[in-house]
This record gives structure tokens, C-alpha cells and sequence, in this order.
């Protein structure tokens, strides 16, 4: 049997055990439209196909800032082991994160481990992380670049750090995406952010400041030089003023001490 048919069997045994009731799903809460919801939101692990994980724990901020964990999420037949899986938003971004992971798909071996995935947005950026991981025996980076593919031959194509840009303007970054061959698809830790306000107001905010303005020098041949007071306007102490008559004036006398010499 190849590894496509098994992961397509293993899944779909687990699928039939779901409907019949054996094996039930965490209670997931209400959850919002990536892109379409006017919120901040975060999941740690979603899936669709013959599997179906409604998004656990999922949260947004439609009433202010909100976080949920569980603490752990174990299905049959080695198809996912995930612990401390958190969510949270609020505070303009959201993350989301799951710690000592285990994704096997029933082939056996596990396609995917961890010791923890996360990814965040807020205030204009968004990234992802991984610890430890390893992916169909090769391991990956810390930091992996947006949009990065990973192909597992047989098995399943993995995007990492895959960011999607809604036509609202929001981002849904997803840490870890897993299809399998289109019968089966698991997001692990994804956080969707608005847009952020740039708080313009419409205006230039831009604080204006008058610079000082320059004095010139003053040219010294420009300045104007006291002129000397003509005869008719000096100051004439009182007791050298002519009488009306125009006799002299008597001789006011000054006291003063004089040094004898000789």
C-alpha cells in the first residue's frame, strides 16, 4: 500500500469514528471570517477534508481582548498530538501558538514535530516561528520566509510563514499549512489582523517651528556720529550767563585747594 492510500485510509477510518460519535472534536467557539469580519481573530489549529477541526481555540476581539487554551488535543491512530494550544486577541494584533506537536496522518512515522509553533500580527507586521521542528525527516528553519513550500514526497505539500492578503487589507498569517493531495488540509497557529489606522486625520501633523531669524551687521560708515552742539545751543553754566543788559555776568568763584609750591 503507498503512503498516499494510507494517509487517505488512516484519515478516513478517523472520519467514520467522528460521525458515529466515538471520537469528538474540542468545542470550538464561534468563530469569524478570515478577511470579511472587521476584527482581529487567532486559532491554534483548524482542518477540513475528511477530517474536520472546527478552528480550536479560536478568539477575536469583536468584544475587546479575549484568550483561550487547551490544554491538549489527541486523536487516534497517530494522526495528532498537540499540546497547550493557545489563542488571543486584542490590543491591535493577535497570536496564536501549540507546543510539543505531533502530526502523523496515520502514515506511521509522524510528517510533522515540534517543540512549539507561533504566529502573531499587529501594528503592520506579521511573522511566524518554529522550534525544533522537523518535517518528513528534514528540519526546518527558526524563521522560514513568507510563502515557503516544502514538498514531502507522496504525501503532502506544507506551505510555512503563509501570509494571504484579504481585499479589506488584513493579513492571515498561518505558521503551518498542510495539504494532503487535496483530500485533507491542517492549519496550525493562525492569526488574522486588521489593517492598522495611520491616524492622519486628514491633515499634516508635521509640527511647524519658526526658525530665528537673522540679524544683519550693521555697517559702521551707515551709523550716524554725534555732531558737536554749535555755540547757540551750549550749555552754558549759570553763572557765565549774560545778563539782559548785556554786561557781564559777575564772576561766580569756585572753591578749590591749591597746592604751594616752591
Amino acid at each position: 500500500m503507498s503512503r498516499k492510500k494510507a494517509v487517505a485510509g488512516g484519515i478516513g477510518a478517523l472520519s467514520a469514528l467522528l460521525v458515529a460519535g466515538t471520537v469528538l472534536a474540542p468545542a470550538a467557539s464561534a468563530t469569524t471570517q478570515a478577511g470579511d469580519s472587521g476584527v482581529n481573530s487567532a486559532f491554534a489549529i483548524s482542518a477540513t477534508g475528511l477530517l474536520t477541526i472546527k478552528p480550536t481555540p479560536s478568539v477575536d476581539d469583536s468584544d475587546g481582548f479575549s484568550q483561550e487554551s487547551v490544554a491538549r488535543l489527541q486523536l487516534p491512530a497517530n494522526l495528532l498530538d498537540l499540546h497547550v494550544l493557545n489563542g488571543r486577541a486584542g490590543g491591535g494584533g493577535a497570536r496564536a501558538s501549540v507546543a510539543d506537536l505531533k502530526v502523523g496522518l496515520g502514515v506511521g512515522k509522524p510528517l510533522l514535530t515540534a517543540s512549539a509553533i507561533e504566529a502573531s500580527c499587529g501594528n503592520g507586521k506579521s511573522s511566524s516561528s518554529l522550534a525544533k521542528a522537523d518535517i518528513g525527516g528534514t528540519k526546518l528553519d527558526v524563521a522560514a520566509g513568507p510563502n515557503t513550500a516544502v514538498k514531502v514526497p507522496g504525501v503532502a505539500s506544507v506551505e510555512l510563514n503563509k501570509q494571504v492578503t484579504h481585499k479589506d487589507g488584513s493579513v492571515t498569517v498561518t505558521a503551518v499549512s498542510i495539504n494532503v493531495d487535496g483530500i485533507q488540509k491542517i492549519d496550525l497557529a493562525s492569526v488574522t489582523c486588521q489593517p492598522g489606522d495611520d491616524n492622519d486625520g486628514g491633515g499634516d501633523n508635521t509640527p511647524t517651528t519658526t526658525a530665528p531669524s537673522s540679524s544683519k551687521a550693521t555697517d559702521p560708515s551707515s551709523t550716524t556720529k554725534p555732531t558737536a552742539s554749535s555755540s547757540r545751543n551750549a550749555v552754558v553754566p549759570v553763572g557765565n550767563k549774560p545778563l539782559p543788559n548785556g554786561k557781564a555776568p559777575t564772576p561766580t568763584p569756585v572753591k578749590a585747594h591749591l597746592d604751594v609750591t616752591g
